[in-house]
């Protein structure tokens, strides 16, 4: 006769079952209540280990005593081979070892990898289409189905006998490897005396079901509890444990409730449903011959909300008795079912998060109330752990974080993206800036060659790639050719040597990475030595970081199994690594967590809590995605009897029956996630239409309170209107020296040159900036002036091909950029023919060229002089005494109407010109001036006049000269400030001081009006 209970979702499972345990109402005669030594000889199976501590904690509690002598606890699956070993059953024991899991990743991901190349070789592709990290997954779900197979005891004969006509071609391919595979990893298994762990594991609980079996009586009482027997040798040994004369099962959460029929329906095998929360209970009563005729109640009656809860998670085909549910259930138990439901539908994932941690340290302000967020959302688990630490809560995530998000991952993976991108500014940037990355020196000292490193070489357009190359970018750094408020002006000879010690630290550290392709076992070492000289040695006792200690234990036991991997670059590995070890979990350390915790849906089972928050719930995320087979299409699963995938759905479903009846239970879902509607969980959905709209309606007022609580905590008191900024420094802190470029930027927006000039604060370019109109411009302008300085009076006959070669010269530096070099370089060879053209017409009239010369022109202010400099593209001088100035545009040069009043570059420059200003250019009279656009298109070039008919170019020179006087004179009023955005042109202009000026606060909303 088997003895069979269950404890209902209700009720706190752990306690109750040291209560029946203590009171003899589990196993006749044993009550130990009565005789706390007895409590020695029983045996007691639980899911888990987690689940072992909390019960040993929840006997003492029950006996109220300061030490209890403990039942020996066993997690389902742990078998101690040690009693197998002198029992008269230990030829399971005689099995092999199991297969270290990475050991046979490793493997199957070589099978996999070797599958993959071959099928591209012979389909004629460079290139696969599954990259490394997909291989790594394609390699997980082959093992996953090696698993399945092997629990659900199918044979692998019966692959050969699927009926293939009605599938994809596709899956004829995949079945025939999936066959090799299994015959291949069967021989290796064999070769090296090795099992798989699941056939190993199945093993020794079938051994220890007979063993069990054998002892009888002489066992003493056995309890299993807490299982659903969703493994098949579980389901076994629990079907021992239920036939001992002093064993019994305790199920967890069986619904009581649902008809005969019904229940019946769930486990059938035509029209069963994997995806209800009680099918793998239904399955294990099969499994263990009962019904739940034969299932007796442990503890109090079940709550009304169990009762609901079962209704919502009924299947589909009776879910027209939903209409009958207020007169079964009752409208007074409907109502107590959903008294202490709250529903929060946040408008996102960060809304979510607030409104949960306040939900959770509402708690703490409740005596003795326990209370946990269950989620199997891990980035939603971190957000709540940081919201909560804004009211000075520590919590950790019992589900612990991936080891690739770990500190110490995050580094080991920037190791090897930093040396596969051939130490590319970003990656690179992001390894120095890692805390862990020491590189043998001291804080302070790494944080400034870093600072020089960041500023001389990683910024800007990239340097040759290598180490190599950024360290030549280091050596040719010479602050006299760059501008006097250039940031690099900061690093100085020390910086300099600081940031060359920091690449050759590097070059030391990753001497052992080679980029070519190597074998796994090569990579593996490689970048565990790489690492250690980065970050320090690893050490997996380390107790100060556990993510440390965990990665150590991730590369030996990646070496141990490395022999059998793939041949892979340095690139593939890099994008491998993080999969490799994204399964790998670092919890804390164990503990009782305090009255607030994080849980995962594994780790919430069996704890008994107060106040639950169910969080993330959407469809996609609670329940998870439904993943389909890569290898087996969904009939040829059905086929062969595995699992659909909906199972995974009835796991969830069954978790989330078991928190949601926890007395104070809180919903949340966001309304939307990454950016778009999210949908909310069919359990949600289910449980909102059996409590009806006027009770839903309550449970969601009752979580607006909430959301509303949560929204007044960043509820910031309003603040008046920023006005447009219009700083007054000191006149001794303002410019007495601007160029003619930055006129144009005193008139159009004053406050950039405040923050240039007086803050002195000079924007940092991007890393890894892809060169743009600047690199462009200067490669050209640097052609035309060299080509104007070889040949300043006369135009030689080969002037095209002396030009073509002078522009190889300038834009050689462009060629690490590949497509800018070839599209910028078609269009010089345009611009060229263009110029050439140009010259033949214009060089008769003109004596001489001055190209690149700079000048200035000192103006008396009341505050005393100010030196107004420039530099000329291009100064030709007349034959008869004249002067013309010629500025080169890439872009669209502004109009005559533009130039007389926002761009004054050309005019001051004929003003400083007139005067004598320019080296080597005499002073004489201003002819004209003009723009010449050189954009290499469908119109290589053209002339832009910049005086308008009415005007003459000495008269626009002297009178744009006049204003810029006046102008200048008023900023030596120490009342006139440097306004933002005085005269903007464009709309949607954005200026790099922006930011600082406030400019989206005050009127333009990042949209500057247009200037008349």
């Amino acid at each position: 006769m088997t003895r069979l209970f269950t404890i209902p979702p209700s009720t706190p499972f752990l306690p109750t079952l040291a209560s029946a345990l203590l009171d003899g109402a589990l196993v006749p005669g044993f009550a130990p209540r009565r005789d706390p030594l007895a409590l020695a000889s029983a045996t007691l199976y639980l899911p888990t280990r987690r689940a072992g501590r909390l019960f040993a904690e929840a006997l003492l509690a029950a006996t109220g005593a300061e030490a209890v002598l403990l039942p020996r606890i066993v997690p389902l699956g742990d078998v101690d081979e040690d009693l197998l070993a002198f029992s008269d059953l230990a030829s399971p024991l005689a099995a092999p070892q199991a297969v270290p899991q990475v050991h046979r990743r490793i493997a199957l991901l070589a099978l996999v990898t070797r599958w993959r190349d071959t099928l591209a070789a012979s389909n004629g592709q460079e290139a696969v289409a599954a990259g490394p990290g997909a291989t790594v997954a394609l390699a997980d779900e082959l093992a996953a189905l090696f698993d399945q197979m092997a629990l659900a005891g199918i044979d692998w004969i019966k692959l050969d006998r699927l009926d293939l006509a009605e599938h994809d071609t596709f899956f004829d391919t995949s079945l025939a490897f999936v066959r090799l595979a299994h015959a291949a990893w069967a021989d290796h298994l064999s070769a090296r005396g090795l099992v798989e762990a699941a056939q190993r594991r199945d093993a020794l609980m079938g051994a220890e079901a007979a063993r069990l079996a054998a002892l009888g009586a002489a066992a003493g009482p056995v309890i299993a509890a807490g299982s659903t027997g969703s493994l098949p040798a579980t389901a076994r040994l629990l079907a021992a444990i239920a036939c001992l004369p002093n064993g019994a099962v305790v199920l967890p959460g069986l619904d009581l409730h649902l008809e005969e029929s019904t229940f019946d329906q769930i486990s059938d095998a035509a029209t069963g449903a994997p995806d209800h929360p009680q099918f793998n209970l239904a399955r294990l009563l099969a499994t263990l011959g009962a019904t739940r005729r034969d299932v007796s109640l442990l503890g109090p009656a079940p709550a009304p909300r169990v009762r609901l809860l079962s209704e919502a998670m009924r299947q589909s085909e009776t879910s027209d008795l939903w209409a009958t549910l207020p007169e079964r259930l009752g409208p007074c138990d409907l109502a107590a079912a959903m008294a202490q439901v709250s529903v929060i539908a946040a408008a996102d994932p960060r809304e979510e998060a607030v409104t949960i941690a306040l939900v959770l340290e509402d708690a703490l302000r409740r005596p003795g109330l326990r209370a946990a967020l269950i989620t199997p959302d891990r980035d939603l688990a971190r957000r709540v752990a940081a919201e909560l630490g804004r009211f000075g809560v520590s919590v950790d995530d019992s589900a612990g974080l991936p080891l690739a998000e770990t500190g110490a991952g995050r580094l080991a993976r920037l190791v090897a993206r930093a040396a596969a991108e051939s130490f590319a500014p970003v990656p690179l940037f992001a390894l120095l800036a890692h805390p862990q990355a020491t590189f043998g020196l001291a804080p302070e000292d790494k944080a400034e060659a870093v600072a020089a490193l960041e500023l001389l070489a990683l910024r800007g357009p990239r340097p040759r790639s290598g180490l190599a190359g950024l360290t030549d970018a280091v050596r040719a750094f010479d602050p006299k050719t760059l501008h006097r408020l250039d940031p690099r002006r900061r690093v100085d000879d020390a910086g300099r040597a600081r940031a060359l010690d920091l690449l050759a630290r590097l070059a030391t550290c990753f001497a052992s990475l080679d980029p070519e392709v190597r074998p796994f076992a090569t990579r593996v070492a490689e970048h565990e030595a790489a690492l250690e000289a980065v970050g320090g040695p690893l050490d997996p006792e380390d107790e100060a970081d556990p993510g440390r200690a965990a990665l150590a234990r991730a590369f030996a036991e990646m070496l141990a199994g490395a022999e059998h991997g793939p041949m892979l670059s340095l690139g593939d590995y890099a994008d491998m690594f993080g999969a490799l070890i994204a399964g790998e979990m670092v919890r804390p350390p164990a503990g009782d967590g305090g009255r607030v915790r994080i849980l995962g849906p594994l780790e919430a089972r069996l704890v008994a809590l107060d106040r639950v928050v169910l969080g993330g719930l959407i469809e996609g995320v609670w329940p998870p995605q439904t993943r389909t087979d890569p290898w087996l299409s969904r009939p040829m699963r059905a086929e062969l009897g595995l699992d659909l995938p909906e199972r995974r759905i009835g796991l969830s479903a069954h978790d989330f029956a078991q928190a949601a009846a926890t007395p104070e239970l809180v919903l949340t879902y966001p309304e939307k996630a990454d950016g778009a509607q999210s949908v909310a969980s069919r359990f949600v959905q289910r449980l909102r239409t059996v409590a009806g709209p006027a009770l839903w309606a309550e449970a969601l007022a009752r979580g607006a309170a909430w959301r509303a609580a949560a929204l007044a905590l960043d509820a910031a008191p309003p603040v008046p209107r920023v006005t447009q900024p219009s700083p007054t420094p000191p006149l001794a802190l303002r410019p007495r020296q601007l160029s003619v470029t930055e006129i144009e930027t005193l008139l159009r927006d004053p406050y950039s040159i405040y923050a240039r000039h007086v803050l002195r604060l000079q924007p940092l370019e991007p890393f890894d900036a892809a060169p743009g109109g600047a690199e462009r411009g200067t490669a050209l302008h640097q052609a035309l002036g060299a080509f104007a300085a070889r040949h300043p009076e006369d135009l030689p006959e080969d002037a095209l091909p002396q030009l073509l070669d002078l522009g190889r010269t300038a834009f050689a530096p462009l060629a690490v950029f590949p497509a800018e070099h070839a599209l910028w370089w078609a269009r010089f060879v345009r611009v060229a023919a263009w110029v050439v053209e140009f010259e033949r017409i214009r060089r008769p009239g003109v004596s001489r060229v001055a190209a690149e010369v700079g000048g200035s022109h000192t103006i008396a202010l009341p505050d005393g002089a100010f030196r107004l400099t420039a530099r000329a593209d291009r100064i030709d001088l007349l034959r008869d005494g004249g002067l013309v100035l010629i500025d080169y545009k890439t872009g669209t040069a502004p109009t005559a109407a533009q130039v007389r009043a926002l761009a004054p570059q050309l005019p001051l420059e004929a003003a400083i010109a007139a005067r004598g200003g320019f080296a080597g250019v005499p002073a004489g009279e201003i002819a004209d001036f003009f723009h010449v656009e050189l954009k290499g298109g469908a119109e290589p070039g053209r002339l832009k006049p910049a005086i308008a008919k009415t005007a003459t170019a000495a008269g626009l020179a002297e009178e744009v000269l006049g204003k810029l006087t006046e102008l200048l004179s008023a900023f030596d009023d120490p009342h006139q400030g440097y306004r933002a955005l005085a005269a903007p042109q464009w709309r949607g202009r954005h200026g790099v001081y922006d930011h600082l000026a406030r400019v989206r606060e005050w009127g333009f909303g990042g949209e500057a009006e247009e200037t008349p």
